[in-house]
């Protein structure tokens, strides 16, 4: 019985510290939360200082009240909703107006449809066409939904690598007809196999905007690249899609995008393709590249040339997808981030299992204080080598001595045993 007590006790006597993960002492960084509201849950966005000096992937995160208890919280990334429906379509009258356009009438099968994007399907390579679309209920009266001049243009980049885009976005629709003309301009038709309309709604993701350091443009002749190193400042920030501004125009060039922390060793992100276009027969330019999320602080922008003289990119903006902390918030008592634990675990609370209940209007507005060092940070000692590491010689010397003194043993035993045979 006195055994079963024990053991009871030592389960509640270790139960709290199995669970509790959070030791200011282990935590180098903290910022003060700032609530404005009183809802029962707040939320705010994380900044380039947390993504610095936090551990990859955000692991280390927590939030403590005044009562220095650890307060749930749910990280959440601010990427965009998508919802795509597919509407059955049949394709009529396609025909080509020699050096003008290649035409055709895509019917929906009846009024009411909503949908507002139409993706052209084409075998087609190398191309660039500005692009207008009509609606129609009756065939009978047409109305201009999308001009060639806004922006409206599909193109094929299949040289080094593939980039493509053959869809074409118009204000939403409940047409039953629509009638799509590419605009040769007195370039080969691209051939036309099909087209399927689409209604597509996006709930665009919620992005911070970076004004990155130029640190380095450079001209390689030999290579036939000019490369563009961008810096954010700190790394960890994460980075999805690179912008530029140019006055040239008439080109079209692949690029390669790159990202690294130490500016030595740079990873692969991306590859992609930008133009820009001021002629008769098509007036465009793709002046931004999107590429795989990464958490670098340098992005090398690479443009190839080819036989072509350089173009002159300035202004860069890098793009990111926005990280939110929502966390219960209980007004009247104070809150701090804390972070820079590199040995921390994911925590795993049940926040998320309620939160689905509050609506937006329901979380209070927060920001991120400035960063401060925490006062009860220990730093963890390095491990000492072991003894053979900070003497190298120590084991050598050690053996060669014990070499000799079995030596020594040896000749001793060997003379006693030859005295006792006299």
């Amino acid at each position: 019985m006195n055994k079963v007590l024990f053991i009871c006790f030592l389960f509640l006597l270790l139960t709290p510290l199995a669970f509790a993960d959070f030791n200011a002492e282990k935590w180098r960084y903290n910022k003060e939360i700032r609530v404005t509201g009183n809802q029962k849950i707040a939320s705010f966005s994380l900044d380039s200082q947390v993504y610095e000096h936090a551990k990859g992937g955000l692991a280390d995160l927590r939030i403590i009240n005044n009562s220095g208890k650890e307060v749930k919280y749910k990280l959440t990334i601010e990427s965009g909703q998508k919802t795509i429906e597919t509407v059955p379509v049949k394709i009529r009258d396609l025909g080509i107006k020699v050096g003008e356009n290649t035409q055709f009438i895509v019917d929906v099968g009846r009024q009411g449809i909503l949908h507002n994007s139409i993706t052209i399907q084409t075998p087609s390579v190398n191309f660039r066409r500005q692009v207008e679309v009509e609606a129609s209920d009756d065939l009978a009266n047409w109305l201009l939904v999308k001009k060639p001049t806004e922006g409206s243009y599909i193109y094929d980049y299949s040289l080094d690598f593939k980039a493509k885009n053959t869809t074409v976005y118009y204000p939403q629709s409940t047409a039953r007809y629509l009638r799509i003309k590419i605009l040769d301009m007195g370039e080969e038709p691209i051939k036309v196999t099909g087209a399927s309309v689409i209604n597509d709604i996006y709930i665009s993701s919620r992005t911070a905007t970076y004004d990155p350091k130029l640190l380095e443009e450079k001209n390689d002749q030999e290579k036939q690249t000019s490369t563009y190193l961008l810096d954010l400042g700190a790394k960890g920030i994460p980075s999805n899609k690179i912008s530029f501004e140019t006055s040239e125009a008439n080109f079209n060039r692949e690029v390669l995008i790159e990202g690294s922390n130490d500016n030595s060793t740079f990873t692969r992100l991306g590859s992609d393709v930008i133009f820009s276009y001021q002629t008769p027969g098509f007036n465009g330019a793709k002046d931004s590249v999107s590429f795989n999320e990464g958490n670098f602080r340098y992005l090398r922008f690479t443009v190839f040339n080819r036989d072509n003289a350089a173009v002159k990119l300035s202004d860069f903006k890098v793009f990111g997808t926005v990280r939110k902390v929502i966390f219960d918030y209980l007004s009247g008592e104070t809150y701090k981030l804390y972070y820079g634990n590199l040995q921390a675990r994911y925590p795993d609370y049940d926040i998320e299992s309620y939160l689905q209940y509050f609506n937006s209007s329901d979380v209070s507005a927060a920001v991120l204080g400035s960063e401060e060092e925490n006062e009860s940070f220990v730093p963890e000692k390095a491990k000492e080598k072991p003894l053979t590491e900070r003497y190298p010689f120590l084991l050598p010397g050690v053996l060669v001595v014990g070499v000799l003194i079995l030596g020594m043993m040896i000749a001793r035993l060997a003379m006693q045993v030859k005295k006792s045979r006299k």
